[in-house]
């Protein structure tokens, strides 16, 4: 039985990845040297459901902007949610935000977030 979920987790997981692979070119995580961390909250009587959909959309627009690697998002246990975003330098991280909010395709996403709860800030990728 044990070794049956392993197998159907494993193929779940190469099925995911095929798909998420042929949806985007993949840039290799080592080509960022800039981490943007955004922490938000949604706006009161948000559906993170709603938010969720929203965030998966946004994926086509930020593959469409230089610069851009790759992004996660993670839901902090106090509520609050958090992007992190890579990026291939801090130029072009800084030109993407005014971008992306005035991106027309970025409406129902913004939305849903509370401006006025967002914190924006950049760190350097080191290599070890």
């Amino acid at each position: 039985m044990k070794n049956t979920f392993k197998a159907l987790a494993l193929s779940a997981a190469m099925v995911v990845g095929a798909a998420t692979a042929s949806f985007a070119e993949d840039r290799p995580i080592t080509d960022a040297v800039i981490v943007e961390y955004l922490e938000f909250n949604l706006v009161d009587g948000s559906n993170p459901d709603e938010f969720l959909r929203e965030t998966l959309a946004m994926d086509v627009v930020l593959e469409g902007y230089d610069g851009f690697v790759a992004r996660h998002l993670a839901r902090n246990t106090d509520g609050s949610w958090v992007e992190v975003v890579y990026w291939t330098s801090l130029e072009t991280a800084e030109a993407a935000l005014p971008r992306f909010v005035e991106d027309p395709r970025t409406k129902g996403f913004l939305s849903l977030v509370d401006g006025d709860s967002l914190s924006v800030k950049y760190s350097n990728v080191f290599e070890f």
